[in-house]
């Protein structure tokens, strides 16, 4: 077949890349072709051919490469950012500020989730003290049997006065801890599962501690009777730094590590400590109308509050 494109590509209409010049044969002096030698390889411009001896690159010479173009720079694609979806919820840290709504909120789901058996402690708690109180004051047991005998009755107040008679009382005052203990250590254990299982009321650590506690309490009672106003004063302020304590006793804290603890978490947080207090202190009166049959209520749930504070202050996670 002949070129009709003299010696150009087909590819290559505009001409823009030089033909490679065909390979010219050797000739002899007298002008006449001589063939190559047999060990001089034939070229095909068109480059290898298939078994059939069609051209392998049908497209163009194989010498033909196209024009090549200064390659721009391209910047990086940027990837899209994307937000949190928007309905994930979001929990607080551990130890991160904490409200005494949220710690509300949290104590009353948590009682109404076992709700009978706080109900039955409560209730069995609060009977066992009365049995107590009246057991460490014995003048209290004789003005209320002898209420109809008013030279009785002041006989009664009267043995109430005497040195023995209010350390009996306080006496009864710790064994009354002890027993509110049994709540302490459910309320702690429900910011571990949420709901709470009888044994969990005798989960007891730190026993040593609480007993140590316990006659803390007990002297705080003392001064309490002994002093009418000042020694009430007293009782309440370091009732309140100590407010802690219990909770820090119960998960194995050392008695003098948990007061130095429990004053200063009670002083890092006051607003919320006081606002606690305060709300416990109204519903306790406020159960007086209900001969204090309302504290089997009011008492578990306001513990449970307490114990939600203490676990979120010292870095704890609650469950639920």
């Amino acid at each position: 077949m002949s070129n009709t494109y003299g010696g150009w590509n087909p590819q290559d209409p505009y001409r823009r890349q030089a033909p490679e010049p065909w390979p010219a044969q050797e000739r002899s002096p007298d002008g006449q072709q001589e063939p190559p030698p047999a060990d001089t390889p034939q070229l095909d411009p068109y480059g290898p051919r298939d078994p059939y001896g069609r051209p392998a690159n049908p497209y163009g010479r194989p010498d033909y490469q196209p024009q090549q173009y200064p390659q721009q720079h391209q910047a990086p694609p940027v990837l899209p950012r994307y937000s949190a979806a928007s309905g994930a919820a979001h929990r607080p840290e551990p130890g991160g500020s904490v409200t005494v709504g949220a710690a509300w909120h949290w104590g009353w789901s948590a009682f109404g989730a076992s709700w009978g058996r706080w109900v039955l402690m409560g209730l069995l708690v609060g009977l066992a003290q009365l049995a107590v109180i009246l057991a460490f004051s014995p003048s209290t047991v004789d003005g209320l049997v002898n209420a109809a005998d008013p030279a009785a009755v002041d006989a009664a107040q009267a043995a109430g006065q005497t040195l023995t008679a209010k350390g009996l009382a306080a006496a009864g005052t710790a064994v009354c801890f002890l027993l509110q203990a049994l709540l302490y250590a459910g309320a702690l254990a429900a910011t571990r599962t949420r709901t709470v299982r009888f044994r969990d009321f005798f989960a007891f650590r730190g026993f040593g501690g609480l007993v140590a506690y316990a006659a803390l309490t007990g002297a705080l009672g003392f001064v309490g009777i002994a002093v009418p106003v000042v020694g009430w004063v007293i009782q309440v302020i370091i009732t309140l730094l100590l407010l802690p304590v219990p909770f820090l006793l119960l998960k194995g804290v050392g008695l003098g590590k948990a007061l130095a603890q429990g004053v200063e978490l009670v002083l890092a947080h006051i607003g919320a400590a006081l606002a606690v207090f305060g709300i416990f202190a109204g519903l306790a009166l406020a159960s007086v109308i209900t001969c204090g049959l309302a504290l089997v209520v009011v008492a578990p749930a306001m513990l449970l509050v307490g114990a939600y504070l203490v676990q979120r202050w010292t870095g704890e996670s609650v469950h639920g």
